[in-house]
């Protein structure tokens, strides 16, 4: 069993607990960054992460039974912006995910979502529970957590059965329903226009248009890299197919936010893994992804000297 570990650096504060019992669907990491925080204090902070992390971490977010060691690797990572002093802040949020590969000691990442900065408005009072009621809008706070769970475990179902993840894609655009009611804009669709907030992303993930990505997903972990421990080049080959499906995503909307989630959790694992491609494996791959993926264009053209 793995100690408890609180880390204080200044005041970023890093919490990651593992429940000794009952285990849940997610093992969640939280950490609360505080330095822009003049007014208030670091008990404060802690009692909120310890109060994030729980929820995460012991909300029974599926009807599915996870053994102890099945459970969802995430982390949630919320960086404070202000706070008025008695119980609402503005923040960011940036959440990820990995999965582990089969017969392997290594954690594949699915979902790297940032928010645009100051994105998160919340109110928050210390040691108030949060109970989630999905038919009904509570708080903003956990509504967005409670999103951001089923996002995650969508993405993972995904992973390990095409389409896996669609009931929990369809519970995520729920609560972007309920939440209308919210002050936060990044519930809404006119509240941005490059397509990267919470709305959007929900509408991603549930729209047929855009199936071609959670294919993807399918084809990249389960079909590639699952299988590369005893079939290199077959993995390889899942995983190229997977990018072409990725391909289909850019050619019906080119700033979909869906590439940048892809790429911004993939990139130096797609460089990893062609390092030691056939030339003309590279090629194929990097004619691709020279093109769909711009802002790591630097990272693929030293893929692509070896062509």
């Amino acid at each position: 069993m793995k100690s408890i570990k609180i880390f204080l650096i200044g005041s970023l504060i890093i919490f990651s607990l593992i429940p000794k019992s009952n285990a849940q669907e997610l093992n969640c990491t939280v950490t609360i960054g505080s330095t822009l925080i003049t007014n208030g204090s670091q008990q404060l902070f802690q009692s909120m992460q310890m109060t994030i992390y729980e929820f995460m971490n012991t909300t029974k977010w599926t009807e599915y039974a996870f053994n102890y060691d099945e459970r969802i690797e995430c982390n949630i990572s919320i960086n404070l912006k202000s706070y008025n002093g008695v119980d609402k802040f503005t923040a960011t949020i940036q959440v990820t995910s990995s999965r582990p590969i089969f017969n392997s000691d290594y954690n594949s990442t699915i979902l790297n979502i940032k928010e645009p900065e100051g994105s998160m408005t919340f109110y928050y009072v210390e040691n108030q529970p949060l109970i989630f009621n999905e038919n009904s809008y509570t708080s903003n706070l956990i509504s967005v957590l409670a999103f951001y769970a089923y996002i995650v475990i969508g993405a993972d179902f995904d992973t390990f059965s095409e389409y896996g993840g669609t009931a929990f894609f369809n519970k995520a655009q729920k609560i972007v329903t309920t939440a209308q009611s919210s002050e936060d804009p990044s519930w809404k669709a006119y509240s941005s226009t490059s397509q990267d907030n919470r709305y959007y992303v929900a509408e991603a993930f549930n729209n047929n248009n855009y199936k071609s990505f959670r294919s993807a997903l399918y084809k990249y972990h389960r079909l590639g890299l699952d299988v590369m421990h005893t079939d290199l080049t077959g993995g390889r080959k899942e995983i190229k197919e997977a990018i072409d499906k990725i391909l289909l995503v850019y050619k019906k909307k080119k700033d979909s936010h869906l590439l940048t989630m892809f790429f911004d959790a993939k990139a130096n694992e797609i460089v990893n893994i062609y390092s030691e491609a056939p030339t003309d494996e590279i090629k194929e791959v990097y004619e691709i992804l020279k093109v769909i993926d711009v802002a790591n264009a630097s990272k693929y053209e030293e893929m692509g000297k070896k062509k």
